[in-house]
């Protein structure tokens, strides 16, 4: 309906419709649409035809385009209600599909009795397309409901894209900062323990070396303080005992003077 609105000159109406069904005709080149009336519609098709094909045949043809004319009739009246779509004017088409002059046909009663009256009130409408139809046909014919709703899911995809990266992260961190220390921890033990045997002896004799200096700084210290103890006594014994400068001597009671 777009394609057919948008092209020059072209007939925007459900015979030139069913061309994209059908190729370059309307309907098969072995039949067509009788519209005589809102109940008299029916399906003619080619006595050559039929007669080289047979029944089954018919069968197959009648659900083929029943098919597409309920499909078709059924989405033209959503549009109508919907206003996406105005079906106005009377063409008067007889109709639709090819018609040989020189030809035969076989009236076939296959169309549901209820679907005529819609299949000769379409077929005879001119279609006019509205902006709205338009749109969304651009949109792959989602709403702007749906289209919010696919922005908010792809939204939430992508946050929870980021928290799983995140995450992803904080782990990798984790297991760094558990198996890190630990692998330094054994590389200083490995290394400690492959140590030439010299090495370890000296190691051990410059430890006991010093535990020796310690223990003699320690002796030389109560030495010392030993010494100074003594020198302190011995000063004290040599020195003079005095009396006291107030100290005078005395008269007796029986001294004569």
């Amino acid at each position: 309906m777009i394609e057919l609105e948008d092209k020059v000159g072209s007939l925007n109406i459900l015979g030139n419709i069913l061309d994209s069904f059908y190729g370059k005709t309307h309907l098969p080149d072995h039949c067509y649409i009788e519209l005589e009336s809102e109940r008299d519609v029916s399906i003619q098709v080619r006595d050559d035809a039929l007669a080289q094909n047979g029944l089954d045949w018919i069968r197959e043809i009648d659900e083929d385009i029943s098919k597409k004319l309920l499909t078709v009739v059924a989405l033209f009246q959503y549009l109508e209600e919907e206003k996406l779509a105005y079906f106005v004017g009377d063409l008067s088409l007889n109709s639709l599909g090819e018609v040989w002059s020189d030809t035969k046909y076989t009236r076939c009663e296959f169309l549901d009795n209820d679907l005529k009256p819609l299949i000769f009130k379409y077929s005879r409408k001119k279609i006019f397309v509205s902006e709205t139809l338009r749109i969304l046909e651009k949109n792959d014919f989602k709403t702007d409901e749906e289209l919010r709703h696919e922005e908010e899911v792809s939204s939430m995809k992508k946050q929870l894209g980021l928290t799983q990266v995140a995450l992803g992260i904080t782990l990798l961190g984790l297991l760094v900062s558990i198996f890190i220390p630990i692998l330094v921890t054994s590389t200083v033990e490995i290394e400690k323990s492959d140590l030439p045997k010299p090495l370890a002896t000296l190691e051990n004799q410059l430890k006991r070396i010093g535990d020796i200096e310690k223990a003699s700084n320690e002796s030389i210290g109560d030495l010392e303080s030993a010494i100074l103890s003594v020198q302190e006594s011995i000063n004290n014994l040599g020195a003079p005992k005095s009396k006291p400068h107030n100290q005078k001597n005395q008269p007796t009671a029986d001294s004569g003077g």
